[in-house]
């Protein structure tokens, strides 16, 4: 066998695990979407929702404490 064709073969190799795997991808995502059935959209809005509000929430605490503590030490 030749560089070239052990190359090929080699090539032939990779497409074949890429496509196995992109089979078992979708298969995951098809089972994944009936088991969720007709929620799916509305579990898929709720789940963003729940991560963009999440960073905002944090981030109004953090700022909250930050001033509360300020207004503290000010006032003491």
């Amino acid at each position: 066998m030749n560089a070239a064709h052990a190359q090929v073969h080699e090539s032939a190799d990779i497409n074949a695990i890429v496509s196995s795997d992109f089979m078992a991808l979708a298969a995951h995502m098809s089972d994944c979407e009936r088991a969720n059935g007709v929620l799916l959209p509305v579990l898929s809005a709720l789940e963003w929702t729940k991560a963009m509000a999440s960073g905002h929430i944090v981030t109004t605490g953090a700022l909250v404490g930050v001033t509360g503590l300020c207004l503290l030490l000010a006032l003491a």
